[in-house]
């Protein structure tokens, strides 16, 4: 399990994300982990394009202290607009949601009309992780409904020009107190355009990819991967290892030195 760690207004929030796959809800295993993070605010990612899976895992999320629920649309099996707010809305009652926009994975968009829709006539909305882009995060914000930006490159500015809380970030991962501040004390140009590099590298290729290639080589994680995942190309871990030292290898997670690591060092599992 690949847990996120973020901080937001003095409190570490913990989304966990599937190293497998990250639409997949959490599981028996997993939710007991869950349990283990009394310390932080825990946030399940327990949706799943089968509302009866994404009730079963949110009802365990809950169940075992998880402090509020990640709910993607359904995907691949796409549905109605009216099939979608009905998914929604078997699980919001559980406790507080928020609702994951990215059509680049989904082939769906939630548009605002849904998000609205649901604000209006159910109860736990938190907000929306909105993927589309600045113009619908101010549609959201306009009706009143929080944002935390998807993507990390629009991030900055989705913050302090366009309304977004924060953002719900993979760059996090790597170095959390330089998105921190990116976040929370004022606006920053100059570290936007400092972290937009390894922001780049991060998504060379579909998350997560870029993000376990560079746990690692910081050491922080066994350079194991689940197939169909594989790790980034020879040039672009030496890539990594330039970005590394040109943002400064303290403001990064862990305390081994970056390596580059051989091809043979990764193990790639199929069965498992």
């Amino acid at each position: 399990m690949l847990l996120c760690i973020y901080k937001y207004i003095g409190n570490l929030y913990v989304i966990r994300v599937n190293p497998i796959n990250i639409f997949n809800p959490i599981n028996d295993r997993n939710t007991i982990r869950v349990s283990r993070f009394h310390l932080l605010q825990v946030i399940g990612n327990t949706g799943s394009n089968s509302t009866r899976e994404a009730i079963h895992a949110t009802e365990q999320g809950f169940a075992v202290g998880m402090h509020a629920a990640l709910h993607i649309n359904p995907y691949y099996g796409k549905t109605s607009l009216e099939g979608m707010v009905s998914h929604f809305k078997c699980v919001l009652p559980m406790g507080p949601t928020i609702i994951y926009n990215v059509p680049g994975r989904t082939g769906q968009d939630i548009p605002p009309s849904v998000i609205q829709s649901l604000a209006e006539n159910t109860t736990n909305l938190a907000g929306v992780k909105e993927c589309v882009g600045h113009e619908r995060t101010e549609q959201h914000t306009k009706n009143d409904i929080t944002v935390w930006s998807g993507n990390d490159d629009e991030c900055h500015d989705a913050r302090w020009d366009h309304g977004a809380t924060g953002v719900i970030s993979v760059a996090s991962n790597l170095v959390p107190g330089l998105m921190r501040e990116l976040m929370f004390e004022g606006k920053n140009s100059a570290l936007n355009a400092k972290l937009l590099p390894l922001i780049k590298w991060l998504f060379c290729e579909p998350n997560p990819i870029g993000l376990n290639t560079a746990l690692a080589q910081l050491g922080v994680v066994r350079p194991v991967f689940r197939l169909p995942y594989v790790p980034l190309s020879l040039a672009k871990r030496v890539e990594f290892v330039n970005i590394v030292k040109e943002i400064g290898r303290e403001n990064f997670i862990g305390d081994k030195e970056v390596e580059v690591l051989d091809d043979d060092d990764f193990i790639l599992v199929g069965r498992y």
